[in-house]
């Protein structure tokens, strides 16, 4: 299931390139608003993608190294796997790409 998990995180890392560019998302209102009216894709899933990201990278922030929901939230490989399947389909869903 790991090598499972990094090529679907790798493939969410190639979507989010084409979508948001050299700059990446910086998470204000306005790309929010972007991301969900083009991707069907919340904040609170752009979050959870980060945290799962962090997690792969070994990067994540003491304050979410110490709360239990959180780690369960990232070291759960089949709820992991099954999260990153959907934001893949949801990021592939679309060819748009944010105007800048």
């Amino acid at each position: 299931m790991i090598g499972l998990r990094q090529n679907l995180v790798d493939a969410v890392l190639v979507e989010i390139t084409r979508v948001w560019g050299e700059e990446g998302l910086q998470g204000n209102v306005p790309e929010y608003a972007w991301l969900f009216d083009s991707y069907g894709i919340s904040e609170e899933e752009d979050v959870q993608w980060q945290l799962v990201f962090e997690h792969e990278i070994d990067e994540m922030l003491d304050e979410d190294l110490d709360d239990k929901e959180v780690m369960a939230s990232v070291e759960d490989d089949a709820r992991v796997i099954a999260f990153l399947h959907r934001f893949l389909a949801k990021y592939q869903s679309s060819a748009a790409t944010f105007p800048r």
